[in-house]
């Protein structure tokens, strides 16, 4: 292991921030016919123009409404033109968002100066997206990781930096390690490059923000029903009810239930259900009071995948597994939210809102993997290879309670129009995770080649983890966001993070420390518009993350005297940029330059996947091209393409310096288009790309060779037919040609993407 810090990441304990949200929808296709949408007025809340988008979910939510026009349009065109209204009832739902949910981002997406991406409700539809991961393939620039020793659930890089602690739900973090099922989300939305000043610490490449349904005005039900060649058994329920005799108040329920295999990976499954009901009162007046909750329970079998051999992925047929058949991960996920506002006059809002959430975890997972430095002699048969089986586990609760009020004002005079965002917020987090690893024995090995998965699990073993964490987290922001005549723009933003964490370690050799760290974060931009439909716009700012704030110590840990003042990570980024909405407004199209530069990253260790290190700089310099909306009214797209370069700027030992970062492809891109066909057809195409990504910064101390995973091309399609106008039916297949391809890499183990699929889903909303 290279000269540095150790720390063991067993558990994290990262907090924090909060941003508010708004009701933001996607655009209604061209052409569609004026209706009226009924939302709480916010003077300073996201705003997009849409039809009844607000009733998408995630992919299998497919709600028909989302495609259906007015009975009156439809009689209107079907007279004179048969094959007009087919045309029009499947392509209502639009890929294009005009803004953020977060009051916090008070313009348009023109004319923030940050490259964003909205994934709406009618892209996860068509596309047939039943997880967050599968939302996420849309934006590039994005790398999917593998499940970790200390972190389970959704594991991703933003820029080549790691981001599974900045996944947020309506601005505030989403603390579990489980796998988010986007049955209660509107809106998908990836900011990229750094965004304490809105977020809080971390978000060094960027922060996902998943916005969460809630009740509306209008009565409705709509679901789904999901089969797939996979195994894929999944149904969802959305509900939507006014109160009778309570004015402005609604009730809205959604329900979910999925049970899926893994095509071409023997003994992988995942199973999961979900509720999530909410209330509202006050709707469409000054004061509003939304009450929520969500649950999630999940029992799966995961996916740790294969070995690597000589740095490269074990060549073993695709479904080869090396884990037991009884092995688990189960998560249980409770959140309650509750959201005042209220509207002192047009230009003045209060915003509170107070969160307490409880995720608990229970696994028993194996990694299958060489003996420490063994690699394939030449010559060697593969078929006298064993495998160890690495058992991970751990039983765990992390609590977190979220609290964030601020006020939104908004003035204008003359020439100026200034919108000021000011605000605090308190989050608690903690955690009391048990672990057996590494004091596992007993384990059999099994063969590289011919795994015995009929092997029962004989292992045993003695506690040896044994943590408590306390997390506290004292914020404060204020953004300015100031308009100067009709083609200038100046952003400034603040936020000062206080940080105090306390780990109590109880089994030899005992631990415990106290620490405390403290960070502003800014961030500036100047935005010029040459045209109402174009902006042009450079930006800068910071990010911080305190790495002793994620130690979780394993029992056999040395420790430096001065662990509790740990390096804190500190990021810079610039950016600078231009957005475009071209044939009308119908079309969004936007290019940036990057440069991210993080200061004492902790990166895992080669050695041992529990520990990291902290030490050294990581640099990644990129381009990036996005396209959302319709190109026509029957044609629409959502496309986007990076091209970036990450490495090791600076390390101890020095021979690490130039190496790619972990999980880091240079080339990511992603486009899904549609069209609507005659006789109430339409017909989707998708192609995703990834490039090769390095599976640890570590060079190997035999060859020199860093881990590497090849990169990849995929392949999906879809076709829709409407059957009426409250029912439609869908086909998906992905992974068309049936590539073979490795979907999430890490230093201990690499996991084979899933084999070709086909999907058959019915949708319908009344």
């Amino acid at each position: 292991m290279p000269d540095g810090i150790r720390l063991s990441a067993t558990w994290d304990h990262d907090g924090i921030p909060s941003a508010k949200r708004a009701d933001a929808v996607p655009r209604p296709a061209p052409n569609d016919p004026p209706r009226v949408q009924i939302i709480r007025p916010r003077p300073l809340s996201a705003r997009l123009r849409s039809g009844p988008g607000l009733l998408g979910g995630a992919a299998a939510l497919v709600t028909l409404v989302n495609s259906m026009m007015p009975g009156a349009a439809r009689g209107q065109t079907a007279s004179n033109i048969p094959t007009l209204p087919e045309v029009e009832v499947t392509g209502e739902g639009s890929y294009q968002a005009d803004s953020l949910s977060s009051p916090k981002y008070t313009g348009s997406l023109l004319t923030t100066p940050q490259t964003a991406v909205v994934i709406t409700p009618q892209a996860r539809e068509d596309e047939d997206d039943t997880s967050l991961r599968d939302s996420l393939r849309n934006v590039s620039g994005i790398s999917l990781g593998a499940g970790e020793g200390s972190y389970q659930g959704d594991n991703l890089s933003i820029r080549g930096f790691n981001a599974r602690s900045d996944i947020f739900v309506d601005g505030m973090r989403d603390f579990g390690s489980y796998y988010r099922d986007p049955f209660n989300t509107e809106n998908i939305e990836v900011l990229l490059g750094p965004s304490s000043t809105e977020f809080g610490r971390g978000s060094t490449g960027g922060a996902i923000n998943m916005v969460t349904k809630t009740p509306e005005l209008e009565g409705f039900t709509a679901g789904s029903a999901v089969y797939g060649t996979d195994n894929t058994h999944r149904g969802t329920l959305d509900f939507n009810q006014p109160i009778p005799g309570l004015a402005g108040s609604a009730f809205r329920l959604n329900l979910m239930g999925n049970q899926s295999d893994v095509t071409d990976r023997n003994d992988v499954d995942y199973n999961r259900w979900g509720v999530a009901p909410s209330l509202a009162f006050g709707l469409g007046t000054p004061t509003r009071l939304t009450l929520s909750y969500f649950h999630q329970e999940e029992n799966d079998s995961p996916d740790y995948g294969i070995p690597w051999i000589n740095d490269r992925p074990a060549p073993v047929a695709r479904n080869t597994f090396y884990g037991f058949t009884d092995d688990y991960f189960k998560a249980n996920v409770n959140v309650g939210t509750i959201v005042f506002e209220h509207d002192f006059n047009d230009n003045l809002t209060l915003h509170e809102q107070l969160r307490l959430g409880s995720y608990h975890r229970d696994l028993r997972v194996t990694q299958g993997q060489l003996a420490v430095g063994e690699d394939t002699p030449p010559g060697e048969s593969l078929d006298d290879i064993q495998v160890q089986r690495v058992e991970i586990d751990g039983v765990s609760t992390e609590r977190d309670i979220d609290e964030d009020i601020n006020l939104q004002w908004k003035a204008s005079a003359g020439l100026f129009d200034n919108k000021v965002v000011a605000g605090f917020e308190y989050v608690h987090q903690s955690g009391d995770p048990r672990r057996i690893e590494p004091s596992w024995t007993g384990v059999p090995s099994t063969s590289l080649l011919h795994p015995d998965t009929g092997n029962s699990f004989t292992g045993f073993g003695t506690t040896s983890i044994l943590v408590h964490g306390d997390v506290d987290t004292y914020s404060g922001y204020l953004i300015d966001t100031l308009k100067l005549g009709k083609q200038w723009t100046a952003i400034a933003g603040l936020r000062y993070d206080s940080v105090a964490s306390l780990y109590d370690e109880s089994l030899p050799p005992a631990t415990n420390f106290t620490a405390n760290n403290a960070r502003p974060s800014w961030r500036g931009a100047l935005v010029y518009q040459p045209a109402q439909n174009g902006s042009i716009y450079f930006a800068a700012g910071t990010s911080f993350h305190p790495n002793v704030q994620q130690v979780s110590l394993s029992n056999e840990s040395t420790l430096p005297a001065n662990f509790k003042d740990l390096p804190v990570g500190e990021n810079l980024d610039l950016e600078v940029g231009t957005k475009w909405d071209l044939f009308g407004d119908r079309l969004s199209v936007g290019g940036a330059l990057f440069w991210d530069e993080q200061t004492n990253p902790a990166t895992e260790d080669a050695d041992d996947d529990l520990l990291y290190v902290v030490d050294g700089k990581e640099r990644v310099i990129g381009i990036e091209f996005d396209v959302a909306g319709h190109i026509t009214d029957q044609w629409q797209v959502l496309g986007s393409i990076t091209y970036n370069r990450g490495v090791v700027t600076s390390a101890t030992p020095s021979n690490l310096v130039g190496n790619p970062i972990l999980n880091d492809p240079k080339c990511t891109f992603s486009l899904w288009t549609t069209y609507d066909l005659p006789w109430k057809f339409q017909a989707g195409f998708g192609v995703d790309g990834v490039g090769e990504r390095a599976g640890s910064e570590t060079p190997d101390p035999v060859n020199g060779e860093i881990m590497e995973a090849p990169g990849y091309v995929l392949l999906s399609a879809m076709l829709k037919y409407q059957i009426n106008s409250h029912v439609d039916i869908q086909a998906n297949v992905t992974n068309l040609t049936d590539q073979a391809y490795y979907d999430g890499v890490h230093p201990g183990h690499v996991v084979p993407g899933e084999g070709r699929t086909f999907y058959f889903s019915t949708n319908f909303k009344f």
